[in-house]
């Protein structure tokens, strides 16, 4: 199974914004950035099956521009969305994400940091965390590969640093893949 993570493309900043944090959009840069790391994706032809993004719209905003490059919709799930007072997008909450929606063997989540460097840091295995952990940018993505030893359906924790990190790129670096 293929695992991706992308990092929400910029964003304005929390400052800068009177609305509910939920509602925080990307800037107009973010999304050409989004779409120029789409576009890459779709170069690259990555097997994304289905798209599943956290509901804030920083996040959802880049979900759907990816999505309409790749030809796919997209699903929100309440499990990606960042609580910084209490649950983040951990382990439990990409199991629930995974169990609840059709299976497809690439599926990539739209979400935040520092949920997505955490997880993906926990889920690679230890020879594969530069310099001891992964760092999300904004509009990067990263791929996951599952080891082949585990049965289909393996749980996160399962998962945990047994997965190989194929590759991490920047939206510059997706962008290149277009070119």
């Amino acid at each position: 199974m293929r695992l991706y993570f992308m990092r929400h493309a910029h964003a304005l900043a929390p400052g800068a914004w009177d609305g509910e944090e939920g509602a925080r959009p990307l800037l107009p840069k973010g999304r050409r950035h989004a779409e120029a790391a789409a576009r890459g994706l779709a170069t690259a032809q990555p097997g994304i099956g289905a798209i599943i993004s956290s509901p804030y719209a920083r996040a959802y905003e880049t979900a759907l521009i990816v999505g309409r490059v790749l030809g796919l919709p997209v699903i929100t799930d309440d499990g990606l969305a960042p609580d910084y007072d209490q649950a983040r997008f951990d382990l439990a909450r990409l199991d629930h994400a995974l169990s609840v929606r059709p299976v497809a063997d690439g599926t990539l989540f739209v979400a935040h940091e520092p949920d997505l460097s955490e997880l993906v840091t926990l889920l690679a295995a230890p020879q594969e965390r530069p310099h001891g952990g992964v760092v999300m940018k904004t509009a990067s993505c990263c791929l996951l590969e599952t080891p082949d030893d585990l049965p289909g359906g393996a749980s996160a924790v399962e998962l945990t640093g047994r997965c190989v990190l194929a590759w991490l790129r920047t939206w510059r670096e997706l962008s290149a893949l277009a070119q």
